[in-house]
Order: C-alpha cells, then sequence, then structure tokens
C-alpha cells in the first residue's frame, strides 16, 4: 500500500481455490501477522472468512473465501496486497476472480 494515508475505501470478496482448506488453515498464522500493520496503519478496516455454512460448536469452519474492507488510493493497490498475501501465495486465494468494488461504509460498529 502507498505511504499516504488511503481515504478511498474498497470492498473486497476473494474466493478460495476448491479443496484449499487445510492451506488456507496453514498460512492462517502469517496472514493474520502480516494484517497487523494493515490494522495499525487503518488500511484493513475489517476482514473475515465466508463459509459454506455456519459451523457448529468445535467444528472447523469450512471457510470457502474472504470478505474485507480496504483502505487505499487505487484498485491497483488493493490486488497488489491480495497477490502478496500469505494466502495467495499459498495457493488459497483465487485472485483473479477476485471482485473489488468502490465503496463507502455507512455504519460501523466495533466486535
Amino acid at each position: 500500500m502507498s505511504s499516504s494515508a488511503p481515504t478511498s475505501e474498497w470492498l473486497v470478496q476473494v474466493p478460495d481455490f476448491p479443496g484449499s482448506l487445510q492451506k488456507r488453515l496453514d498460512a492462517r498464522p502469517q496472514h493474520l501477522a502480516g494484517l497487523k500493520p494493515k490494522i495499525s496503519a487503518g488500511e484493513a478496516v475489517f476482514g473475515g472468512a465466508t463459509l459454506s455454512k455456519q459451523p457448529v460448536s468445535g467444528e472447523t469452519p469450512d471457510m470457502t473465501g474472504s470478505v474485507m474492507l480496504f483502505k487505499a488510493n487505487s484498485e491497483e493497490e488493493v490486488l497488489a496486497a491480495l497477490e502478496n498475501d500469505p494466502y495467495t501465495k499459498a495457493g488459497v486465494w483465487d485472485v483473479k476472480n477476485a471482485k473489488i468494488w468502490p465503496f463507502k461504509c455507512a455504519v460501523r460498529t466495533a466486535l
């Protein structure tokens, strides 16, 4: 991402490649560690996994992709962040089929 404080918001949906759940679980620690500076910089606003169904207690969720809200100066910056993410490098995210929309969030609530 750019060194200037980004103000444009981008809603992102990126699917996982079929059958990549174990790769996702293996790459998750590196993915989350890489997000920490983006969260601190205000570039990663929210994100999480899409699921095939709600898991029952104790069950590993069947993750099928991710949805996130990024702040960036351009769609190209968002795409570069996706391409350099550990999930992409591990063969989890199908970035070629990612959807990136310009977005303006109207409501935000804390967890």
